[in-house]
Order: structure tokens, then sequence, then C-alpha cells
């Protein structure tokens, strides 16, 4: 029953798919990549939240809690905090960037700030380099769920029929699709993480109160914050929040959410409410609390959430919540291909020829069925490799944050300030992650940002910006809706 509900669901997204058709500007960038910058605050909200609050939120969160106890949960909810509250100052500015540039991805957002190309073409190339293997990421939690719907689906098969369904959505309508199809998931993911959080609470006699005190008693390292000297734990955490808060508004799909918004104040609105989400959290802290003290022994952490699910629940819903787990996999992996999509047709292939809209729509296609097609293939056959390159990635995206802050208030930034900056950044981390460098118990991405910060400052401060550069910061700095549209 559990398969059968399971694959109802996906045929349900499918339908839900082909109406968000509704609209489509057939051969348009723009539309395929940005829905033309026409999402209302509800959609932005659910395509933004979409990402956000991935596969790793039910089975990543619960699992991590589970193996590393409280220290974990700290830290993901401070930083995810935090990142929401920087974002209402942030994310409305990239819109902005984004408005007056006309651009569809990150990368076009610099080139016409700064007018670089090659500053471009860097930031597409390490952005297709760290997409990659969050779609893999996807995957690996597609194979966790696969495990306890009841068939014996084996992890290969799941992996290529994820493969369809991602580029269906796409092929479809483009970013559209995505989006609205994830009203359908974020329904389920929260009907998920909130039945597993009354179910334990129900079952433990002692309720809630009861399961805390169990876990007192059985594993109290689990719910300390510090199990290294206290120095140590406070600094590495604390520094780690605040750069993965920075790197919360960098990721590169977050620009292209924010760009599909109507205004800038949709964006600002629709951050307002972003951490509303975060009232899920309780609930799975306290089911991986549960399985702590019910099923000790798990092999894999990261199970958890899916034990306690199947073990409890009537197989109808078992279907209910893998159907939704499944979707945010494949959504997560659609919406990543097609930005890499994006970055090699309007960045990279834009480098040497100008194609017409048709051309770039049906290139993008085919960028993006390919990246899906690799990522399978290296996700079955090279996980390890793709785990080495995923330590890097939050790292990497988080670089672009100098950038973004020169972009906005600094008219004398350069675009040989911009790309050094950035090289220098990825280079620290490349050492530190390489070399197993740690530096005063600060996070590594923090280190490599400000060497980014101080080397864009001290060679802009060397160089002089063009014409065409001081004039895109004058336009920004005096944008008016007015003249420019919402």
């Amino acid at each position: 029953m559990a398969a059968v509900v399971m694959v109802l669901v996906l045929i349900l997204s499918i339908a839900i798919a082909i109406a968000s058709r509704r609209g489509v500007v057939q051969n348009s960038m723009s539309d395929v990549l940005v829905a033309s910058r026409s999402f209302g605050a509800v959609l932005l909200f659910i395509v933004a939240v979409g990402e956000t609050y991935s596969v790793g939120t039910m089975i990543g969160v619960p699992g991590a809690v589970y193996g590393r106890g409280a220290s974990y949960a700290v830290w993901f909810m401070g930083y995810m905090c935090l990142g929401f509250a920087l974002g209402y100052f942030i994310n409305p500015m990239i819109w902005r960037l984004g408005r007056l540039s006309q651009s569809v991805t990150i990368a076009e957002t610099f080139r016409w700030r700064f007018n670089s190309r090659p500053l471009e073409c860097l930031i597409a190339i390490m952005s297709i380099i760290f997409l990659m293997p969050w779609i893999q990421i996807q995957f690996a939690g597609l194979g966790i769920i696969l495990k306890y719907i009841g068939v014996n689906i084996d992890y290969v098969t799941g992996v290529l029929v994820a493969t369809v369904v991602a580029y269906a959505y796409i092929a479809i309508a483009g970013i559209r699709a995505p989006a609205w199809v994830s009203i359908l998931k974020d329904f389920l993911l929260l009907f998920a993480m909130v039945i597993g959080g009354l179910v334990v609470a129900a079952k433990h006699p002692g309720g809630v109160g009861g399961i805390f005190s169990e876990v007192a008693r059985v594993a109290p390292d689990k719910l300390i914050v510090a199990t290294e000297p206290i120095t140590k734990n406070v600094t590495f955490m604390i520094s780690t929040m605040v750069f993965q808060s920075m790197g919360l508004c960098m990721f590169p799909l977050t620009f292209q959410f924010i760009f599909t918004g109507k205004s800038e104040d949709t964006v600002r609105r629709n951050q307002i409410f972003m951490p509303l989400y975060m009232y899920m959290y309780p609930f799975l802290i306290l089911t991986a609390y549960f399985v702590l003290i019910t099923v000790p022994g798990l092999t894999m952490a990261d199970e958890a959430f899916m034990a306690l699910i199947q073990n409890n629940l009537p197989s109808w819903m078992v279907g209910m919540v893998a159907g939704g787990g499944v979707l945010t996999c494949i959504l997560v992996a659609s919406l990543c291909s097609l930005s890499i999509g994006g970055f090699l047709t309007q960045n990279i292939i834009g480098q040497f020829t100008t194609l017409a809209p048709a051309a770039a729509v049906g290139i993008t296609r085919v960028a993006t069925a390919a990246a899906l097609l690799i990522s399978a293939v290296m996700a079955i056959y090279l996980p390890s490799l793709m785990l080495t390159i995923n330590n890097f990635a939050y790292f990497g995206f988080t670089q672009v944050f100098p950038l973004t802050m020169a972009a906005a208030f600094w008219g004398k930034a350069t675009k040989q300030g911009a790309f050094a900056g950035l090289f220098v950044g990825l280079v620290v981390i490349f050492l530190q992650v390489g070399l197993d460098i740690n530096l005063w118990n600060l996070n590594k991405g923090l280190i490599a940002l400000i060497c980014n910060a101080i080397t864009l400052v001290v060679v802009s401060l060397n160089t002089q910006p063009d014409e065409v550069t001081l004039k895109n910061h004058e336009t920004f700095q005096n944008y008016n809706p007015a003249i420019h549209g919402h």
C-alpha cells in the first residue's frame, strides 16, 4: 500500500506540473529560468522554502540529532534563523540587482555590475561544479526513503526514475512546474514531520517530558551542547553559524528564486514569513530522541525518521510520508539541474556566441538532462567523489558574499578586485580543507571569506573601475520602481 500511495503522489505531481503550463512563454530563457519574474508572495515563498527545506530537513536533521545530539540542533536552528534575518536586508537588494541587469543567473548579475565576462565565467563554472553533488545528496536521501516503503525497489532503479521525473518537470514548464509541485510537496512534508512528533509524544508513557528524561538517563551526552572544551566548541559553532547564515543567502538557487519575484517588496515580505517553517524542528528533534531511546543501534543514523514512521504509522500514511520525501528529492534535483543548464547556456556558451531564444532554450533543456544523468551516474558509481566535492560546496558558494556587498555599497570596487577576491577565497578553501588546517578554531569558510574580502579591497584600491562599472553602480543606487518598473 505504501508504494501505491507513493506512486499516486508522483502521478499527481506530474498532473500539477502539466497544469502549471498556463502562462508559459515559449522559447524564453527568462520564463524557463525565472518564470518571467511573475511570482507573487505565495508562490515565491513556496519555491524558496522548497530549496531551503529539502530532504536534509526530513532525513538529515533527525539523523544528525540521533547521531550527534544537541550540538547539531543548536547549530542548525541558529544559522537558519540568523540567515533569515540577514536575508530580509540582502534578498531585496539581490532582486534589485537582478531586475536592473535582467539577469536569470547569479553569474549574469555580477557580469553586469562589474562589467566582467571572466568573473561571470568563474562564478558559472564554480556553481556548476558545486551544484552537481547537491543533486547527489538528493539521490542519497531517496535511497533511504525507498528502503521503507515495503517494496523492493533497488537504488539504481529509484535514481533513474527520479531522474526522468525531475527532467519531466523542467521540460513541461521550466521553473514554474517545480514551484507549483512544491505546494503538494510542502503539504506532505509538513504532514510527515508534525505527525511524527505527535506519534512519539503519544506513544511514550511520560509524554514529551518523559522522552527527554529517558535520554538524560541513557545518553546524557546527546543533550549537552559542548562535549569538547567549551572555548573551542563555542568558537567554532558561532563562527560556523555566522558563515553559513551568509551562505544561505548566496546559494545560486537562492538568487534564481529571488529573481522570480514580482517586486522588491514581494521579496521583503516573503522573507518575514520564512522563519515560520522553523516550527517543524521541535517535532524532528523529538522524533530523533524517541528513536534514540527505542532503537539505539541504528547502523545509519539518517534512517531514524523513516524507521519511526514505518514502525508507528499505517501503510498508507507511510506512503504519503515517502511520497513527500521523494518529491523533495526530485524537486531539488530538478531545480539544481535547471540552474546548471542556465549557467552553461547563458554564462559559458554565451561567452562565445549569441544564441537565438529558441536555441538557448533547447540547449538549456539538453544541458539540464545531461546534468541529471551525470549526477545520477556519479551518485551510483562515484558517491565518495561527490561527497568530497560537496565538502567544498557550501564554502565555495559563500565566497560570493563580499562581491554582493561590494556590488551594493562600494562604488570603487573593480572587476579586478572582485575576480581576485573570489579566486583567493576559493584557493584558501581548498588549501585549508585539503591540508586539514584549522586556524584559531574558526570555521574554514569564514577564514577564506576574510581573505577574499581583504583581497577585493586591496586590489580595488590599486585599480580603477571603468565607466560602465561606475554607471551600473550609480544606476543601482538611484533605483526607482516608478522608472524601472516593478
